[in-house]
């Protein structure tokens, strides 16, 4: 795992306006050139905050993607409930 990675991703899309246009208009090829895991790759594009979560991503820099409508439109209520889940499910 490379949460180092995320973190980098998660950096950029707040403080990098091209990096954050091409995550909202083509987040395949945006992610492509990250240092990340397969596994960490798709748990982004799914938007699975859940499972970023499980991978010890900090919950700031999650915050970030529906503050700037990143991946597809995440919005903060889809961010909440993903995050209040696996709260609730202790994993």
């Amino acid at each position: 795992m490379s949460l180092y990675g995320i973190h980098k991703t998660l950096y950029l899309l707040q403080n990098d306006l091209d990096f954050r246009e091409r995550l909202r208009s083509d987040p395949e090829a945006a992610l492509a050139k990250m240092p990340l895991t397969d596994e960490e790759r798709q748990a982004l594009l799914n938007r699975d905050m859940a499972a970023l979560y499980r991978m010890g991503t900090h919950t700031f820099l999650m915050s970030r993607i529906p503050r700037f409508n990143a991946l597809r439109g995440t919005t903060r209520a889809d961010y909440q409930a993903s995050i209040t889940q696996v709260l609730s499910d202790g994993r």
